[in-house]
């Protein structure tokens, strides 16, 4: 007789692929069978937050863990450290320990990630990690550390957070470690970046088909729209705009493969030439004729609305392919969201600012997306004289799924509405996690992922 604690360890497997979190610890309290069953899976992912930091060294942390049971260090695929716990106002030294001494035994590693500033202790560590291949640090070295950090190799994956002039400085030699390897790079506010660098790094990666330079002071969009020019291959683009009124580069790169685009438009002033800069890209980028399925795009203060120009301009353009849209830090029309609604009909995910007084008035104009299926409040929820935030509720929620067919999810803040009937409303509501997914606001949005950071 066939029972759950008999089943093959492969089936085991199989099913505990779709539990995680608190789920898998206690699956693992079941029996014997179930605990070899998923001890891959639990500690396939190794995540230390906020919550974790708090509890230590009370909690044990899964890095300790390790170091009892080295033989758990065969499962470690992805590490992620996203808060490191202090002791008298510094980084406990204990917990660095565990973590290098435990990072030395993950031979499997694939990806590896830290954006909190305390990258040296774990430097040695990571050398010789030949199945790493995504790599995301807070990037403020030294030119000693920085010289470790460039004898890391093969990535498909990199992602420098604040990166010091030092890292920028050896990146033009460290890239061909990785030439014919890396496909995604991003330099996150990293205001010694320079067009020189860049210039000799991209030369260098030809097959890159995602690049993101957000927050690097020297370098706009000017700048990175003439270099592209090395990267043909690019379905990722993002990049920060400012007031630049000089021409762009000509002729204009060719990027018939993009498929994603992120504008993080800087300005100064409330009558920016927003709409202007931003229309100039789409033009100039046209010429390729890109495909793009999918548009983000932030504005420096919620006071200032996208222009209706531009909305016309990307939809005339675009309006045929787009299946995501995102506005963030930006109003957008009434007008503007019903000539979306009427000309993007393959959008299934929408993120703008909901107009909560206008609901009624919203719903009409999403009434036309017949393919929406996730709308994303991006309102930074701020108080209204009472000191209450204002969230979108039930009565809200039924009344704009009732006019969109598909609409199945509705985020609002740290809620998320699903209706899981195709027939009716039937809502359920889920509490998002209080920390974010840890994904820039950038990047290429997933249909499960939620989060907007």
């Amino acid at each position: 007789m066939v029972t759950a604690d008999n089943l093959n360890l492969d089936v085991l497997e199989l099913i505990f692929l779709h539990l995680s979190g608190n789920d898998l610890s206690s699956v693992a309290l079941v029996s014997r069978s179930f605990f070899v069953g998923v001890i891959p899976r639990l500690y396939r992912k190794i995540m230390f937050r906020l919550n974790h930091a708090k509890r230590y060294p009370k909690l044990m942390s899964p890095f300790n863990v390790i170091l009892i049971r080295p033989s758990l260090a065969t499962h470690v695929r992805h590490i992620e450290i996203r808060t490191i716990p202090a002791l008298k106002f510094q980084h406990h030294p204990t917990f660095l320990l565990e973590c290098t001494r435990a990072l030395a035994l993950c031979n499997n590693l694939q990806s590896f990630r830290c954006t909190v500033n305390a990258i040296p202790p774990f430097l040695a560590s990571l050398q010789g990690k030949e199945r790493l291949q995504e790599f995301r640090i807070h990037a403020n070295l030294t030119t000693s550390q920085s010289e470790q950090l460039a004898k890391i190799g093969n990535l498909t994956n990199l992602c420098l957070d604040l990166g010091s002039w030092n890292v920028l400085d050896v990146l033009p030699r460290w890239t061909p470690k990785f030439a014919n390897t890396l496909t995604s790079l991003c330099l996150f506010t990293a205001n010694q970046l320079n067009e020189t660098v860049l210039d000799k790094v991209l030369q260098q990666l030809p097959k890159l088909k995602a690049l993101h330079i957000i927050g690097c002071g020297q370098v706009d969009h000017i700048a990175v729209l003439r270099l592209v020019s090395h990267t043909p291959l690019l379905e990722s683009l993002s990049l920060s705009t400012t007031e630049s009124s000089s021409p762009l580069c000509q002729p204009p790169p060719s990027l018939q493969h993009l498929k994603h685009l992120a504008l993080d438009a800087r300005y100064s002033m409330m009558s920016s030439p927003a709409p202007q800069v931003l229309s100039s890209i789409l033009s100039h980028i046209q010429s390729s004729a890109p495909a793009l399925l999918s548009l983000v795009m932030r504005l420096p203060e919620i006071k200032i609305t996208v222009g209706d120009e531009f909305i016309e301009q990307l939809v005339e353009l675009h309006g045929h392919t787009l299946q995501t849209l995102a506005f963030i830090n930006c109003g957008v029309s009434m007008d503007c969201i019903m000539k979306i609604s009427n000309s993007c009909l393959h959008m299934e995910r929408l993120e703008l600012p909901i107009p909560v007084k206008e609901i009624t008035s919203f719903a009409r104009a999403l009434s036309q997306a017949s393919n929406l299926q996730i709308l994303i409040d991006t309102n930074i929820h701020s108080t209204h004289g009472n000191g209450l935030n204002v969230y979108l509720v039930q009565d809200n929620v039924r009344h704009l799924m009732a006019h969109s067919a598909q609409l199945r999810k509705i985020v609002s803040g740290k809620r998320c509405w699903k209706n899981t009937s195709s027939t009716s409303i039937d809502l359920s509501l889920e509490r998002l996690p209080a920390y974010s997914s840890g994904t820039y606001w950038f990047m290429p949005r997933d249909m499960t992922d939620f989060g907007m950071n």
